[in-house]
């Protein structure tokens, strides 16, 4: 048994289900701007990416027009097109009732998190949810984490655990001296996963009960 007290968890792509709306979001972006599309296997390997970040990687100087485009066509999409992973709730709701102290820590807008959560009535068993705002530096450093464990005490690491579905997930956990666990079920490549060297691997959700 592991002595886990804090479990934190990414958001996208592991606990909802937002890919295919981003995937959705940056090519009606890419199309409406430029009349073409970027490659899927890219677009995901920037998932957990701060989006301004991203889009003044591959289209500098247009970023702030480019993620203008990608907000308002997400937000308007958002509700209708996301779903949650099948065990997430039952997961969720067992490691609040063991005492578990939960948090979120994603790269999206904090606003558009918590709206995602209270979507699926997940938000209440959450002591806090961390967005891109909350910190200066972004996946794979350590910060964001440190920053959500300082937002809870938790001044131990061995105590802590990240779970994401991202190699980039895997390095901030590392990054911040946390285990970390990797989801099957996932839209990044296994293999990308395996070689970032996740402590925990889960198949499925309610798996993650044995390791608490």
């Amino acid at each position: 048994m592991n002595n886990f007290k804090y479990v934190f968890f990414d958001l996208d792509g592991t606990l909802i289900d937002t890919v295919p709306l981003i995937l959705e979001s940056f090519n009606y972006t890419f199309m409406h701007h430029f009349g073409e599309t970027r490659p899927e296997a890219e677009t995901i390997s920037y998932i957990g990416i701060p989006l301004i970040k991203h889009l003044g990687e591959i289209y500098p100087g247009k970023e702030e027009e480019l993620a203008k485009t990608y907000r308002d066509y997400n937000d308007r999409k958002h509700d209708s097109s996301i779903g949650v992973f099948l065990g997430i709730y039952q997961l969720i709701k067992t490691l609040y009732e063991k005492g578990i102290v939960l948090g979120v820590v994603t790269s999206k807008r904090r606003e558009l998190a918590v709206r995602g959560l209270k979507l699926f009535n997940l938000m209440d068993y959450f002591a806090f949810v961390n967005g891109s705002e909350a910190s200066q530096k972004h996946k794979p450093e350590g910060e964001p984490l440190l920053k959500a464990m300082e937002a809870v005490n938790a001044l131990n690491k061995e105590e802590v655990l990240y779970v994401g579905d991202s190699p980039l997930d895997i390095l901030c956990a590392k990054n911040a001296g946390v285990r970390s666990a990797a989801v099957a079920w996932t839209y990044s490549p296994r293999s990308d996963l395996e070689k970032v060297e996740p402590d925990i691997f889960l198949e499925e959700p309610l798996e993650l009960l044995r390791y608490i």
